[in-house]
């Protein structure tokens, strides 16, 4: 059996310890709260031992797994200590209050070899079960529209945890969660997947004097067959229902978060067509709360780190769309805000150092095999903590650039750099963007970018684009300016061709002064057909050969072709977000040779054990070249592949095979 330890003895963990006594799979060995008077509550009634500290419970090792139930604000920092004290989880809904939290608690489950199962109790109920199957059946190939809503009336003042922001109040992240993980749910069903996230949503609700959403509605769309509407409310009684339909078909519900929990356990799933109404009843022996308990302690068991029913995937999902419907309405929390956020330092460990360290000549500091692009993240606690991850495996370059988020990208970085004390980083910046690809708005823009993230300097820059109507004499000029003002260390172009590029180091060498030491071009085993965006270029030989024998060190993006690379057969089981859209891989990418390519890919990365799009960074990292590429990762799945594939050793017959196939 597995034994649990209960963090808190409010409502919801009184339900978990009333239920555990029928699990099959674990027992009660112990609860902690900071309640006395709970405590012996739970002690005279489940007679197990208690803890007056959460950390007291933590440290007891004949405890397997934690429960907890607090509020929704302590789920990050409580879920951390308990997977970093060796012991399993499961947390309830939402597992944390915002993606980013989520994500780093995912990862450490990852790392830890630990369970890990966001306690969404409807996943392993039999009614959802039955409820997906007939859908599928039901509904495949339709144009569907999936209603889901969960409201009720709280009479609670504003200091109660359903209403106030420092504990994670508002109906979305209470309640709203459910109606969001079952339209995922359902759709990922339809499209043969475990779950699916939406194309677009639109939302619009009711606010509190303090900000918090009252209640709140979006509308989500998957595909041009399959919308979804969702609706939660703590100000408002919804029917609390599951609707899909289809012209005069429908199925329905009532209550598919509770699974007939308050009826007997007996729930039930309606048909209705043509003025006809099929009920199919699920009767349950074992409980909602039960069945939860004991899919997790089967999990356990097994050696698993997650569910099948409630995968790690799907929770990290769900929390972003969370994210994005409470941007919609403007809905902020402390947790939301680096400075009142339990990132605000680094909770990262000191790592092995993933990254190797790389010593190129024209620095001091050392460098790393790829760079931190500064343009993927979503808000400052997300950048902080992707920062964070890349800095403790090793990484040491960031690029960001004047136009990045629109400012916002170099005000991260150098916020994070000055928190943080740190004196090994190198910045990467990039200015002169067209229209502005002018010599006098090369030094404005370093000061400004430089004034955003208070810092003093710029390690490397590039220009961002050329502009061809202007002398690269004038160009090579205004950057010895600022190099010789102490604002630059290395100078760089970004998309210049190779004719001008030469130029303008044909005269820098001519009047002695500093030349282009660093270019930034696309540069991939795919080979970019039209130009991702106007005004970029790529590398081919005759560049690549330029840079070498001039010892020019190449800092290329979009070395995975946007993720060109990955493979579609198998994209629903990876966790890597970001791929082309139709349009921009048939324009850019889609030809014979890349798609010969990235069939080679595949195929190497199945010797390998790895994902070609894993192969097709090693590729850039391994060939004869002075090349750190530019990553963008969203999230540590992301950038844990981009380090793993610094460490993948190609052979030249390995590199040739990729290139021409022999």
């Amino acid at each position: 059996m597995v034994k649990w330890g209960v963090i808190s003895t409010g409502t919801i963990s009184k339900a978990f310890c009333d239920s555990i006594r029928y699990s099959q799979g674990g027992e009660l060995a112990a609860v902690a709260s900071r309640s006395s008077k709970n405590l012996k509550h739970f002690s005279d009634k489940y007679g197990v031992l208690t803890y007056d500290s959460y950390e007291a419970l933590l440290k007891d090792t004949s405890i397997d797994a934690i429960y907890i139930g607090t509020p929704h604000n302590s789920h990050f920092d409580l879920s951390l200590k308990t997977l970093r004290s060796g012991k399993h989880l499961l947390c309830e809904k939402p597992m944390t209050m915002n993606s980013t939290e989520a994500m780093i608690l995912l990862n450490e489950s990852r790392r830890l070899d630990l369970f890990f199962m966001e306690a969404f109790m409807y996943r392993c109920h039999p009614l959802t079960h039955k409820m997906l199957e007939i859908v599928k059946q039901e509904f495949s190939n339709q144009e569907i529209l999936i209603e889901s809503s969960f409201g009720f009336t709280a009479d609670v003042d504003e200091k109660h945890r359903l209403k106030n922001p420092e504990l994670g109040g508002g109906s979305i992240l209470d309640i709203g969660c459910y109606p969001m993980s079952m339209v995922r749910l359902i759709a990922g069903n339809l499209f043969g997947n475990s779950f699916s996230d939406p194309s677009s949503i639109s939302a619009s609700g009711e606010l509190s004097s303090n900000n918090i959403d009252l209640s709140a509605t979006a509308e989500l769309e998957f595909s041009p067959k399959i919308k979804a509407s969702i609706k939660s409310a703590i100000n408002e009684e919804y029917e609390n229902s599951l609707r899909i339909s289809s012209g005069d078909k429908q199925i329905f519900v009532k209550e598919p978060w509770h699974c007939g929990q308050f009826q007997g356990q007996k729930a039930k799933i309606k048909i209705l067509e043509d003025n006809q109404e099929k009920t199919i009843e699920v009767t349950d022996e074992v409980g909602l709360f039960t069945r939860e308990i004991d899919e997790a302690s089967s999990c356990i068991k097994a050696g698993k780190i997650e569910s099948s029913f409630m995968p790690h995937a799907d929770s990290l999902s769900n929390s972003i769309w969370l994210d994005k419907w409470l941007l919609e309405l403007h809905v902020s929390y402390p947790a939301n805000s680096i400075n009142t956020s339990s990132l605000k330092n680094s909770v990262f460990l000191e790592s092995s150092k993933d990254l190797k360290s790389i010593k190129i000549p024209e620095l001091k500091k050392e460098i790393s095999p790829i760079v931190f692009g500064c343009d993927n993240q979503i808000n400052e606690v997300h950048a902080f903590a992707m920062f964070d991850y890349y800095y403790s495996k090793g990484g040491r370059v960031f690029d960001t650039a004047y136009i990045y988020n629109h400012g916002l990208s170099d005000k991260y970085l150098g916020d994070w750099i000055n928190s943080r004390d740190l004196k090994d980083v190198v910045v990467l910046g990039k200015g002169a963007h067209t229209p502005d690809c002018l010599p006098d708005k090369i030094k404005p823009q370093i000061e400004e970018s430089l004034s955003r993230g208070n810092i003093d300097k710029l390690d490397i820059y590039c220009l961002h684009r050329d502009n061809l109507d202007v002398p690269v004499t004038e160009f090579i000029d205004a950057l010895n300016e600022c190099k010789n003002d102490g604002l630059i260390d290395m100078l760089g172009a970004s998309n210049w061709e190779l004719e001008r590029f030469k130029l303008a180091n044909d005269y820098a060498e001519d009047q002695e002064k500093e030349s282009f030491k660093v270019l930034s071009n696309n540069f991939s085993l795919a080979r970019m057909i039209e130009p991702v965006w106007p005004g970029c270029f790529s590398c081919d030989e005759s560049y690549l050969k330029y840079l070498k024998d001039n010892n020019i060190h190449l800092f290329p993006w979009s070395s995975q072709a946007r993720g060109f690379f990955v493979n579609q057969v198998e994209f629903a089981a990876n966790e890597h977000f970001a791929n082309p859209t139709d349009e921009e891989e048939k324009r850019v990418w889609h030809d014979e040779l890349n798609l010969a390519r990235r069939n080679r890919a595949i195929e190497l990365a199945k010797e390998k054990s790895c994902q070609p799009i894993q192969i097709a960074l090693s590729y850039v990292v391994n060939l004869e070249i002075s090349a750190y590429p530019l990553v963008g990762p969203r999230n540590f799945f992301e950038l844990d592949s981009c380090i793993e594939a610094t460490n993948i050793d190609l052979s030249p017959q390995e590199l040739r095979y990729l290139e021409k196939g022999d």
